[in-house]
């Protein structure tokens, strides 16, 4: 005879049939549990509750006795007895390393879960496990790849404080608590000669645990209207008008003060050594055209 599923079914809540074998219904538990662990939700009441629930769901289903009575009974709206659970083997498998003898608990009954998730301090649940890792991109230009700068990044929560990596009771940005569960802004140092693409490690601030997760800022770097990547180079074009091709001129391109020679030709190509991105060059393909030069020459009189 089947079981009436109730709201705390613990197949529905790990996501498995009532046919599942033991291996599935442990690798359910397991990925929920990485889910949901309130260390990797900090401050999520609702995120917290869901891991107590498939906790209990998998107490009951790893016990064969239990199961069994489960299948046969279904639920009852009293709390099932779990007074002889080891939940220290069953947090074990799911890769949550925790000793609660070194705690002075013992290891089985209603008391010890409900203790861990009642009573436990938070710094205390920090440690169970690595944070995440936390990813973000940042565009930069040509010139800020070419010589370098500082950027802000904004770093998803729950993170890391960056203002005091939980090491001041009394930091603003945090309240003491160590974490920010918005996420915050930091700065990134970009170094010169950077590659489209490059990833910069932030230590430790990444999800809060122990260790705390790192953050990585993937670098892309934004071209302008008509400039184009050639490996390393960039490769663009210059308008100038036909006397300064015939008297050579100045111009700025991405940055750069250029320096073009006089007589030169429609289409010449001059080539800048390192002004291109991690030390490609920067090509200029020359293009002899009277308005586009004066608009030029009044833009770069502009800036």
């Amino acid at each position: 005879m089947q079981a009436v599923t109730t709201a705390r079914d613990p197949y529905g809540l790990l996501g498995v049939s009532r046919q599942a074998s033991s291996d599935e219904i442990k690798a359910a538990y397991r990925r929920l549990a990485m889910q949901y662990h309130p260390d990797r939700n900090a401050g999520d009441k609702a995120a917290e509750e869901r891991f107590k629930a498939i906790s209990e769901a998998y107490a009951t289903l790893r016990d064969p006795e239990l199961r069994a009575r489960y299948d046969r009974y279904g639920d009852s709206p009293a709390r099932p007895d779990f007074s002889r659970v080891d939940w220290q083997t069953v947090f074990q498998e799911a890769d949550i390393r925790i000793d609660l003898g070194q705690m002075g608990m013992p290891r089985t009954g209603n008391m010890v879960f409900d203790t861990l998730f009642g009573l436990m301090a938070a710094a205390w649940r920090r440690s169970l496990l690595p944070g995440e890792e936390r990813t973000v991109s940042l565009d930069i230009s040509p010139e800020e790849a070419r010589a370098g700068a500082v950027r802000r990044v904004y770093l998803p929560g729950p993170s890391v404080c960056p203002q005091c990596r939980g090491a001041s009771p009394a930091c603003p940005i945090c309240n003491g608590q160590g974490v920010v569960r918005s996420g915050a802004a930091v700065e990134v140092t970009i170094p010169s000669g950077i590659r489209p693409g490059a990833k910069l490690r932030l230590r430790g601030l990444g999800g809060p645990g122990s260790p705390p997760g790192d953050a990585f800022v993937t670098v892309q770097v934004r071209l302008p209207a008509g400039v184009r990547f050639d490996g390393q180079d960039l490769i663009t074009e210059l308008p100038i008008t036909a006397l300064e091709a015939a008297r050579g001129t100045e111009s700025r391109v991405l940055g750069l003060s250029v320096k073009i020679p006089a007589q030169v030709k429609d289409g010449q190509v001059v080539r800048i050594s390192g002004g291109g991105l991690a030390g490609g060059d920067l090509l200029i393909k020359l293009k002899i055209a009277v308005w586009q030069g004066l608009w030029r020459k009044l833009r770069d009189a502009l800036t």
